[in-house]
């Protein structure tokens, strides 16, 4: 039995009321973060409110768990050229708790609130439990106070609004130890590490990829995500550039369309869209030779390079196949791999004949290939076991002030 049902049976967890732009569903990042974060809560004990532009599907969402959706003011304007302002306007006014969340929350009485520090919902959320005098917990995936498309002369508003939430929350859990100890240098006050984690009915498999034995080395990459920024598709477009001429190839999992980006209609590149986790963890097994993580989040966003851990290495990891970073040397994943040598082949070059020299030693050199899947596996199945990020998400729900 898991800690979140000896919890429940004796009260101890919360009524936990969650509200946030991101949604919670098994998908992506930090939706699928939430969704395996949540999976074992009591159904009785908890609502979810999501307030983004996009919400969860229901065949994706926490069974039995009861779901209220909070459409966006001004949705369309932040799709033209006046986003900024329209974003600008929006973050202030989530300051004040609308009719329509109030009314989301109606019929549940909280003990507390949790939310996720992206978009401008979770500043709802905050002023909400301040009206109500409830704890609550800020979960930090992205840098808040210094990203977004707000104005650049509400930096400074943004920053004290978010040092102000972040003093006052019960817990502060951030998505890696830079994350806490960065925002600790700025607001003095300390936030607790908590990795993604794979989920707690997913599969976790003991032993490496069958490719890896196979008398014939395939030279198939694979890069599975989202792909936010630019910078992340040209990322994948000069991996499947470098590739081509050893006779590589690279698929991508995600929603990515060559529609949303002509760049990635290349001969070698093959969109097989989004997979439920154990259906893409079965497909990389499978299908694919190394996989590709690349660090590049486009201008602007190099305190998210660095402090944002990457999601995806808790499948990454599962799969038991060779990992390729490239990004900067002091991006998250580069981090993750001085601190567990051996993990990652990691570039910091951007370079396409870098980049080449890189894959063509991971396709020839077996025992590299095999060294560093073997050795993100055995690092990945400690990180990321969904009983320690269970755990210390419970403790601090239960610990509460």
């Amino acid at each position: 039995m898991s800690d979140a049902r000896r919890a429940s049976g004796s009260q101890m967890l919360p009524r936990l009321l969650y509200i946030a732009d991101v949604p919670v569903e098994n998908s992506l990042h930090g939706s699928a973060l939430l969704f395996r974060l949540l999976l074992d809560y009591p159904r009785d004990r908890l609502r979810i409110v999501e307030t983004g532009a996009q919400q969860s599907l229901p065949h994706r969402r926490l069974p039995g768990v009861d779901y209220r959706h909070v459409p966006q003011r001004m949705g369309r304007l932040r799709r033209t050229r006046l986003a900024k302002l329209v974003d600008s306007v929006a973050m202030i006014g989530a300051a004040h708790v609308s009719r329509a969340i109030r009314t989301a929350t109606i019929g549940f009485d909280a003990d507390a609130v949790l939310t996720v520090t992206n978009g401008n919902g979770w500043l709802s959320a905050v002023a909400l439990a301040r009206s109500r005098k409830l704890p609550y917990y800020l979960i930090c995936h992205d840098e808040w106070a210094g990203g977004g498309a707000t104005l650049a002369a509400l930096a400074a508003m943004k920053e004290r609004i978010f040092a102000q939430a972040y003093r006052g929350a019960a817990s502060r859990l951030c998505v890696s130890p830079a994350m806490g100890a960065a925002y600790q240098r700025r607001f003095g006050v300390a936030g607790e590490a908590l990795y993604p984690a794979r989920s707690p009915h997913g599969q976790v498999y003991e032993g490496l990829s069958p490719r890896l034995a196979a008398r014939t080395r395939g030279r198939v990459v694979a890069f599975a995500g989202s792909m936010s920024t630019l910078a992340m598709v040209e990322a994948n477009r000069r991996m499947a550039q470098a590739i081509a001429p050893l006779g590589g190839r690279l698929i991508i999992y995600g929603p990515a369309t060559v529609e949303a980006h002509p760049s990635l209609a290349q001969p070698n590149i093959e969109l097989r869209g989004l997979l439920p986790p154990d259906a893409l963890v079965a497909a990389l097994r499978n299908d694919v030779d190394i996989l590709y993580l690349p660090m590049w989040f486009g201008p602007g966003e190099k305190v998210n390079e660095r402090l944002s851990f990457p999601s995806k290495l808790t499948d990454y990891t599962n799969v038991g196949l060779p990992i390729f970073v490239s990004g900067d040397a002091d991006c998250a994943a580069a981090v993750w791999e001085r601190d567990h040598p051996g993990v990652a082949l990691v570039q910091h070059s951007t370079a396409i004949p870098d980049i080449a020299a890189d894959m063509q030693k991971l396709f020839e050199n077996r025992q590299l290939a095999r060294s560093l899947a073997e050795r993100a596996k055995a690092v990945g199945d400690l990180m990321f076991a969904a009983t320690t990020a269970e755990q210390s998400f419970y403790r601090t729900l239960t610990h509460r002030s």
